[in-house]
């Protein structure tokens, strides 16, 4: 059976699923008042999104600007996390925040990054970096 042909059998839902995880939230746990961390719901973000995002960090003349570095993993996670739902309107208002961007600092802080971080994983960054390797290695 030539590749075509399998494809060609292939479950198109199996194509179009998202990688989920968890990440445990000691900031999400510290917000509800609680002692054991909380399980945070991720999925990954489709790679012309998380592109863009991490364009965003870099200036006009393509170095890296530091400064829009928080602002790019705040978007990750406003993309990435699925529970609690960032997006939620009555979530922002109770909180007080005006945008999804405003509640991810809110509710996870000194997490950002670590969360980022496990959402890039999960769209497959790290799979990339490994693949090249394995490319350049064969």
């Amino acid at each position: 059976m030539t590749l075509v042909e399998k494809l060609m059998q292939a479950d198109i839902a199996e194509c179009k699923k998202k990688e989920t995880g968890t990440i445990m939230s000691k900031r999400l746990a510290k917000v509800l008042g609680q002692k054991e961390p909380v399980e945070v719901h991720l999925q990954e973000i489709n790679q012309r999104l998380l592109n863009e995002i991490m364009g965003s960090q870099y200036d006009k003349k393509g170095r890296m600007d530091f400064s829009k570095v928080y602002d790019a993993q705040l978007r990750c996670l406003v993309e990435g996390v699925t529970n609690p739902p960032l997006k939620d309107k009555d979530m922002m208002k109770h909180f007080g925040c005006h945008t999804p961007k405003d509640l991810a600092e809110t509710l996870f802080r000194n997490e950002v990054k670590t969360i980022a971080d496990k959402i890039a994983e999960l769209s497959g960054v790290e799979a990339e970096d490994e693949e090249e390797e394995t490319i350049k290695n064969s």
